[in-house]
């Protein structure tokens, strides 16, 4: 098992390495596959897209594509909110936590993927 586990880690930083969101992907394989709990692969998630951000982080510092500014601003919004957030979901009941996250995929899934096939038909036609 441990060697799906290395083949789904490759390919979900190869992913967060092109700019795609993959944790999301990561999210559902350990939870759907693995069996870990919600809140869990969330920290699990957090902990690898530390890593894989690192990498690309070098890069845009090396070409010179973080403002600073947004950095900043970025992290006075989003540590409080990643706090609240950590504190609400320890009280939320079980299974709740899992469900909102597959409605909050479905919710920014949805529209991307209602566009492309509007893109499609605008192609064809």
């Amino acid at each position: 098992m441990i060697w799906i586990d290395i083949i789904f880690t490759f390919l979900f930083a190869a992913l967060a390495g092109m700019g795609i969101g993959s944790g999301g992907l990561l999210v559902l394989y350990l939870t759907l596959f693995r069996n870990t709990p919600q809140l869990s692969a969330q920290g699990f998630n957090l902990l690898f897209f530390l890593f894989a951000s690192a990498a690309s982080m070098i890069v845009h510092l090396k070409r010179r594509h973080i403002h600073l500014l947004a950095v900043i601003l970025i992290l006075i919004a989003g540590l409080p909110a990643a706090y609240l957030g950590t504190r609400t979901a320890l009280f939320l009941p079980e299974g709740l936590g899992s469900k909102l996250f597959g409605l909050f995929l479905i919710a920014v899934g949805l529209p991307r993927l209602l566009s492309l096939n509007k893109e499609k038909t605008r192609q064809k036609s």
